[in-house]
């Protein structure tokens, strides 16, 4: 394995890059003289774009300077709609604008980018990768070809070529599968384990998580993989296929073997891939997969929709120029093959070598999911699929799903499974039907995974379809409400002060003040108790008597929210809760938050009351929420610190947590880092990891979105911290409680480590390493102890202040009564 570049692709880009740096100063100058001429009057601004049109732009010599985009905007819309190649009805209708929108403005403005073709008769993405630059979206490809290209002899849509002889296979074929994944949670899941595991047996597997696995989950692959990567880029599959055979793996080390697979883990496995690779090593083809899919052949629940001869398919769908890359024929991305005379085509490695994050997932699917077909099939490459027919757009979210299983077809779509996206009926009984299909099919694992990853609220709407037979129209049965439907349940239902709703963070966790509030009252009959879990299951472990857990996004968890009189929230109203409930009819109660003394007290929307833990940060918060009054800020301490303080008992999932990370840590002193990663240099880390390993201690790095490529997970990864954010421990609570020291970039946390008994050390951006690693060894040998003296005019941490918090409440409601 040699992890070489492709040689010449740097050059090849930068010589694209020059040649577009040219045509914007050309266009400059054409802008500027376009504007004089529009102030002379509309002929003379047309007859320049006619003259341009036709002869093309000139040199600018004397290219100096920008101009503004709203007069390069202008330009372009006269240039396209002077030159006859955007068909501006056909285009309004093709990608739905809404009326009165003008096309060619649209087109120049975000069109392009798009990828929403002017007409058949211009290809957008094929000019653009062949003639720009795809890494960037600087020009609009039709405005270059007008103005440049076709005047150079470039095509507005790629040539026919003829179909090229395809070669069989001889024997065995020696086959590499470079493989794309990403976890949320950054583990490596059993049911890829599996996949892997399949796959090994029939290819030399190479593996890429898009993001950062916690550590000890590449391990996981030893057996089942040639070499595992985890490298967090945002570019989706592709992305990860295009650093492995660029970077990771190399084009010399693909070039060993006769077949290059490409797959990911967005399918489970359901049936041994035998079959498969035995057909299709006797079937001679260029490229092949397990399945073609266009929208030209779209499901259809009332009309004939039945499968379509691949050969007939080909005929009547290949060549064809369309407005939307979706209508093309194509191969999906999740399992593809290609054979030598494609691995060694020179625009097949270009397009997998210029692969780039992209802002939307919907073009990462057209620029090289469809892309890449589109460019096979134009080079004239033949292609070949396992399913003898074109299945009905899309096969493996349809209603047909469970029929190809039964015919052997051997992977299903997670999130057909878990949110069945096009809403087929029947989805919900998935476990049995594919247990009787196929009966070594691992369904635990698979469940698992959708247990784990899926929003509640998705898996609920996927499995609640009906199909209404005589109009094949499919809905959900008990959809969630919004807007005004919402708002009219919430005012004809009535609430009840005994009923209190706990909201859970993103993460699927609950936030400790949330937590330690819930304990309080958790024996409490007179109360019930509500947790609204959001995008995540919940993972904490609330199970008890008059205690309901329900998803906020499902109809059902919004009429359970309408009915409690009081919401207890940690975060701003419009994040704690999609849908807030009517502020007169419900007690918005939030329990406060780490508080930062130097910077403004966030804005934590229409709530009736939050807790605080000092005189100052009550002023802090009524300056920021002018709608608090006096009453309305609650200086009783903040209940997280209930969890904190080292003498508190925790609930029995916390308790464990806590024990499970103190083994881990088999004694040694937890150097807990959180913040920004501006603050760190790779060599601030290098010492700072030295600096642990001689005081005997371990490195660990809590953050929101430990999957971030800017991050400080990321930034920590060579020297292997532990990852103590909420996808790998149960609570923050657990986390402080076991650190020694908190660094991090403010005070926000000085109180919780307070509480917790161990030191804080602010490092804020520009700070000396030196003087932390100071500060470090002078709390190393106090003892790691926490600062004795509080803060003038902070509430004591006596571990009330979660009771404090019920009484208010209880007492504000009485005072309604």
């Amino acid at each position: 394995m040699t992890g070489a570049s492709t040689p010449g692709l740097d050059a090849r880009l930068q010589e694209r890059r020059d040649r577009l740096a040219d045509f914007e100063a050309r266009w400059s100058v054409f802008v500027r003289r376009w504007r004089k001429a529009a102030a002379e009057g509309p002929e003379a601004a047309a007859a320049l774009v006619e003259q341009a049109l036709r002869e093309g732009l000139p040199e600018a010599p004397d290219a100096s300077g920008s101009v503004a985009e709203r007069a390069s905007l202008a330009a372009a819309r006269a240039v396209v709609a002077a030159s006859g190649y955007l068909d501006a009805d056909e285009y309004a209708v093709r990608h739905r604008l809404k009326r009165g929108t003008d096309p060619y403005r649209h087109h120049v403005e975000s069109g392009w980018r798009l990828l929403q073709n002017p007409s058949p008769r211009f290809d957008l993405w094929s000019y653009w990768a062949d003639h720009l630059d795809p890494t960037q979206d600087g020009v609009d490809p039709l405005l270059h070809w007008l103005l440049v290209g076709r005047h150079e002899g470039l095509p507005p849509v790629p040539p026919t070529v003829p179909a090229r002889p395809t070669t069989p296979l001889d024997g065995s074929p020696r086959r590499i599968c470079l493989f794309a994944a990403y976890d949320q949670d950054g583990l490596v899941d059993d049911y890829v384990v599996t996949y892997l595991r399949e796959l090994s047996r029939h290819a030399d597997v190479y593996y890429l998580a898009d993001g950062v696995l916690e550590p000890g989950q590449l391990d996981r692959l030893a057996d089942v993989t040639v070499g595992a990567w985890s490298v967090p880029h945002g570019g989706y599959d592709f992305g990860s296929f295009s650093m492995l055979a660029r970077d990771l793996v190399g084009w010399d080390v693909v070039d060993t073997y006769d077949e290059l697979l490409l797959a990911n883990d967005s399918c489970f496995l359901v049936h041994p891939l035998d079959e498969v690779f035995a057909t299709m090593d006797a079937r001679a083809c260029d490229w092949w997969s397990l399945q073609a899919t266009s929208m030209e052949h779209d499901e259809n629940y009332f009309r004939d929709d039945s499968p379509i001869p691949l050969a007939e398919a080909k005929r009547r769908f290949v060549g064809q120029r369309h407005f939307s890359d979706v209508r093309y024929l194509h191969l999906s991305s999740y399992f593809l093959a290609f054979r030598r005379p494609v691995t060694t085509d020179p625009g097949f490695r270009w397009r997998l070598d210029t692969v780039v994050p992209q802002e939307a997932k919907g073009l990462v699917v057209h620029k090289y999911e469809v892309g890449l077909s589109r460019h096979l099939t134009d080079a004239g490459f033949d292609f070949d699929t396992w399913l003898p027919d074109l299945q009905p757009f899309h096969p493996l979210y349809s209603r047909h799903v469970f029929d190809l299983l039964g015919q052997g077809f051997p992977l299903a779509k997670r999130n057909f499974l878990g949110e069945n996206p096009r809403r087929a009926p029947g989805v919900g009984e998935w476990r049995e039907r594919i247990a009787a299909l196929a009966p070594t099919a691992r369904t635990d694992e698979m469940a698992a995974n959708i247990a784990r990853v899926t929003d509640p609220a998705r898996i609920h709407d996927a499995y609640d379809v009906v199909l209404d037979e005589s109009t094949g129209r499919r809905t959900v049965r008990t959809s969630a409400l919004a807007g005004h439907p919402f708002r009219r349940m919430d005012r004809e239902t009535p609430s009840f002060s005994h009923w209190w709703a706990f909201a859970a963070g993103p993460s699927g966790r609950l936030d400790p003040g949330v937590r330690a509030v819930l304990e309080a009252v958790r024996d409490d009959p007179s109360i019930r108790k509500v947790v609204l879990s959001r995008t995540r299951p919940l993972l904490d472990d609330v199970a008890g008597e008059g205690v309901t857990v329900v998803p906020v996004a499902t109809l059902e968890g919004q009429e359970t929210l309408v009915r409690c009189g009081v919401v207890v929230v940690a975060d701003p109203l419009d994040a704690a809760l999609p849908h807030a409930p009517l502020p007169a009819r419900h007690r918005i109660l939030h329990v406060g938050a780490p508080f930062d003394d130097a910077r403004p007290a966030p804005d934590l929307g229409a709530v009736d009351a939050v807790a605080v833990a000092s005189r100052f940060e009550a002023a802090s918060r009524r300056v920021a929420n002018p709608a608090l009054g006096e009453d309305d800020v609650w200086l009783s301490g903040l209940p997280r610190h209930d969890l904190l303080l080292p003498d508190a008992v925790l609930p029995a999932d916390l308790a464990a947590a806590e024990a499970a990370l103190r083994e881990r840590l088999d004694g040694r002193a937890l150097v807990l880092v959180t913040g920004s990663a501006a603050a760190w240099s790779a060599d601030d880390v290098l010492r700072l990891h030295d600096w642990a390993s001689g005081a005997g201690a371990v490195l660990g790095v809590r953050e929101a979105r430990p999957d971030a490529a800017g991050g400080l997970t990321r930034r920590f990864a060579p020297v292997a911290p532990l990852g103590l954010g909420d996808r790998s421990v149960v609570s923050e609570a657990v986390v402080l409680r076991a650190a020694s020291v908190v660094v991090a970039d403010t005070t926000a946390l000085a109180l919780d480590a307070r509480a917790a008994g161990c030191a804080h050390l602010v490092r804020a951006a520009g700070c000396s390493l030196d003087d932390l690693l100071e500060r470090l060894g002078a709390a190393a040998d106090a003892g790691w102890s926490a600062s004795s003296d509080l803060p003038a005019g902070t509430f004591p941490l006596d571990g009330g202040a979660a009771r404090r918090f019920v009484r208010q409440v209880r007492e504000r409601e009485l005072a309604r009564s």
